[in-house]
């Protein structure tokens, strides 16, 4: 009695897992997915670590905010460095997993706005809904990010 529970339970347990990594690889892609990209950035001389929360159509046009800091205070100041605002970017696709294209930052470092940021971005598929981005840019000073990218569909 003991083997064939096992045995109802472990085929249980194969039938659901193959039956979600079926659904999982034959999912459709839709226009609009939700995005969130964990993200490590410099900006001028400071490392930064933080996030991008954002919308994504058709994974060519993305529209986020981001919001990144660096977890340690500036002599006379209590406040970490913080480099947040809205990001957009256009992708275009290279070949079925690189994609390239042109980045634009309205932003602003320890709640004093900056010049325009423009940038490039190249983005490697890892997976059919996460991606891992390599950016370069330059406001009022040069800023280099990589983030891992998942679109939430």
């Amino acid at each position: 009695m003991k083997k064939l529970m096992c045995i109802a339970v472990l085929l249980l347990g194969c039938s659901t897992a193959f039956s979600q990594t079926y659904y999982y690889k034959h999912q459709g892609k839709k226009d609009f997915s939700f995005q969130v990209a964990p993200t490590v950035a410099t900006y001028g001389d400071n490392p930064l670590y933080g996030f991008s929360l954002g919308v994504n159509f058709k994974e060519v046009f993305n529209f986020s905010y981001f919001h990144t800091r660096d977890y340690k205070s500036k002599e006379g100041s209590y406040m970490d460095t913080r480099w947040a605002g809205l990001y957009t970017a256009i992708m275009l696709p290279v070949n079925d997993c690189f994609q390239v294209g042109p980045t634009f930052r309205m932003a602003a470092l320890d709640a004093q706005f900056e010049k325009p940021y423009f940038g490039v971005e190249g983005r490697v598929n890892l997976a059919w809904n996460t991606k891992l981005g390599f950016e370069y840019g330059k406001s009022n000073e040069r800023a280099m990010s990589v983030k891992l990218i998942w679109n939430i569909y």
